[in-house]
C-alpha cells in the first residue's frame, strides 16, 4: 500500500509541476517588452513605429495560436514552456485590427496603430465594463481554476486514502 501512495504522490507532483497552462498574453512587440501590461485584454490600443516586427507571447504549452491582422491570419505554435512568436512584415502606416486566439483561452483584441518612425509607442486602456444583468456568468478560460480544483481534489483523495489505510490496519 505504501508503494501505491508513493506512486500517487509522485504522479500528483509530476502533473502539478508539468502543467503548461498559461494565460494567452502578448509579451513583446518587436523589441518592446509588454509582459503583464494587459495588451489586448485591459489595453485595447497600442501604437508602434515600425512596419515589420515580431510579435511574442505566451499560451498553453504546445497549443496553436492564431494571429489575425485585419483580414490576414498568421499561425504559430507555443513551445513546451508556452512561448510563441510570429513575424509581421510590411504593415501599412494605419490602424490594424488584431485578434490573437488560442483554443480554450480568452482572445486578445486590440487596435495596432503603425505610426511614423518619429512616434513614441503608446498604450490605451480599455474602459471598464459594468454588467447590469446576466443570465449566465462565466470565468475567463485561462486554466488556473481547473488546475487548482484538480490539485485540491487529488490532495483530498490522498488524505482519504491515508485515513482508510490507517483504520484498515
Amino acid at each position: 500500500m505504501k508503494k501505491v501512495l508513493s506512486f500517487l504522490s509522485f504522479l500528483f507532483f509530476f502533473l502539478l509541476s508539468s502543467s503548461g497552462v498559461r494565460a494567452l498574453e502578448l509579451t513583446k512587440i518587436g523589441t518592446t517588452d509588454l509582459t503583464n501590461k494587459g495588451i489586448g485584454s485591459t489595453v485595447s490600443a497600442y501604437t508602434y513605429a515600425l512596419r515589420s516586427f515580431t510579435l511574442y507571447g505566451t499560451s498553453t504549452a504546445s497549443s496553436s495560436v492564431a494571429i489575425k491582422v485585419d483580414d490576414v491570419t498568421y499561425s504559430s505554435t507555443a513551445n513546451a514552456t508556452g512561448a510563441w512568436s510570429t513575424y509581421l512584415s510590411n504593415l501599412t502606416y494605419d490602424n490594424h485590427a488584431v485578434v490573437i486566439s488560442s483554443t480554450g483561452q480568452t482572445s486578445l483584441n486590440l487596435t495596432l496603430t503603425i505610426a511614423s518612425a518619429a512616434a513614441t509607442p503608446t498604450a490605451t486602456a480599455t474602459a471598464a465594463v459594468t454588467k447590469t444583468s446576466s443570465s449566465s456568468s462565466t470565468l475567463p478560460a485561462s486554466g488556473a481554476l481547473e488546475n487548482t480544483f484538480l490539485s485540491a481534489a487529488f490532495a483530498l483523495f490522498l488524505i482519504g486514502l491515508g485515513v482508510a489505510v490507517k483504520y484498515r490496519d
